[in-house]
């Protein structure tokens, strides 16, 4: 039974390594990268694991309230006559892109990058916050 199983797992790594080849945004069935997405009324956070990306290789923006986040993790230089034996990591063009749930005030996004991690910060626009009404009385 044993070879049934090995050749099943054979045949799931050549269709992701195949999938791949055709959508490098998808890394063995999930999106790449991997986001995270918080909110208050203030602000909405968003978090993506890019180990290893400098700010350079990214390309970050907002339009009309959507968050595009692409980039290219480049391919290591086979200069020091290693051969590549086994590659698992993601490599070459992505870009992943998300509907934000409200407007966000595009001037002002902060992003940075530390260990691995990228964090932007889309401050939500006045408008999009909720107001508290007043109530008059009349007579």
């Amino acid at each position: 039974m044993k070879p049934q199983l090995d050749l099943f797992n054979e045949f799931r790594r050549i269709q992701n390594q195949f999938h791949n080849l055709f959508d490098p945004t998808w890394e063995v069935g999930r999106a790449y990268p991997a986001l995270n997405v918080y909110s208050d009324q203030d602000k909405i956070t968003v978090t993506a694991e890019l180990p290893g990306l400098a700010p350079e290789d990214l390309d970050i923006t907002v339009a009309h309230n959507v968050l595009t986040i692409a980039g290219e993790i480049k391919e290591r230089d086979e200069d020091d006559g290693l051969k590549a034996r086994k590659l698992e990591r993601s490599r070459g063009k992505f870009k992943r892109t998300l509907e934000l749930p409200l407007a966000v005030d595009s001037e002002k996004v902060q992003a940075n990058v530390k260990k691995g991690i990228l964090t932007l910060v889309l401050p939500v626009l006045e408008s999009e916050k909720p107001r508290k009404i007043r109530i008059e009385a009349k007579a």
